[in-house]
């Protein structure tokens, strides 16, 4: 079960919190768990500075995972942000995280399927960031999210996808088995999107701003990497030098992170695959 890929740690936001004690913290201090994509941090910004969001808007994050987006989103923007995911524990987690850092009044987060989204007259604009890879069906997907948006509605997707000729190994971040891989090439999900009825942005390759991310905290003590697919990746599975475990994506994935993310470190450089940004309109 695709599931299974997703929950291989227990109580998520206690493992993430664990690291800070009764320190305050933001979404920063989180970011290096809970930005489950590749850039992070970065290339959420990047994304919210593109969707033009302010206080009016009620965003809906579509695979939110732990929340680390829908946080950044609410924070950056003064956006409403509500989350959607099939992961019970990540619902779960991303409450407690939102509440931790003081955004419980602007993030909700709910247990769906991406495929079923129920209507929401007070939504303005969607976003999916790395999750249509696990999405079969994205006509089904990109009609279902035409149909919630109004006239003008923006949708962001930030997804990996197909880009050059070639087979990559599994396991990856967003899959180990086969069957719960469904990457597509940017032509198909513009394709899929225009079928929609959405007017569709030129495709952005953001490989070079995945590179490019600084880790978040870097400066601020003791690494706490945050693991894009990086040549850091090691660091954050070792800790630092005292010993201490590092905060990183290993929290969330469990032992089997760093062979996830040197796959698509390889897929990456053999430019199989990459992180791609879209912007459409209804």
């Amino acid at each position: 079960m695709l599931s299974d890929h997703y929950t291989r740690v227990p109580d998520l936001a206690d493992a993430i919190l664990s690291a800070y004690g009764d320190a305050d913290i933001g979404i920063d201090d989180l970011a290096p768990a809970d930005e489950f994509h590749l850039g992070g941090a970065t290339a959420t910004a990047a994304l919210a500075a593109d969707l033009g969001l302010s206080a009016d808007d009620h965003l809906l994050d579509i695979g939110c995972g732990i929340g680390g987006p829908a946080r950044r989103l609410a924070s950056l923007t003064g956006c409403r942000v509500t989350g959607v995911d099939l992961t019970p524990s990540f619902v779960d987690a991303a409450t407690v995280l939102s509440a931790r850092v003081g955004l419980a009044g602007r993030t909700a987060f709910v247990v769906g399927n991406a495929n079923q989204l129920a209507p929401d007259s007070t939504v303005t604009a969607a976003m999916l960031m790395h999750v249509g890879m696990n999405v079969a069906d994205k006509h089904a997907l990109f009609a279902g999210v035409a149909g919630l948006l109004p006239a003008g509605g923006r949708f962001a997707i930030y997804d990996i996808m197909r880009v050059g000729e070639g087979v990559f190994d599994l396991p990856q971040p967003f899959a180990s088995a086969a069957e719960h891989v469904h990457v597509e090439t940017p032509d198909a999900y513009v394709a899929a999107l225009e079928a929609a009825g959405f007017a569709v942005t030129e495709p952005e390759d953001r490989t070079q701003m995945a590179l490019d991310a600084p880790a978040v905290g870097s400066e601020q003590g003791p690494p706490r990497a945050v693991v894009q697919f990086v040549s850091r990746v090691g660091a954050a599975a070792a800790g630092d030098e005292q010993g201490t475990a590092a905060l990183s994506l290993a929290t969330v994935m469990g032992p089997n992170f760093l062979t996830m993310f040197e796959n698509l470190r390889a897929a990456l450089r053999s430019g199989i695959l990459a992180p791609v940004q879209i912007i459409a309109t209804r």
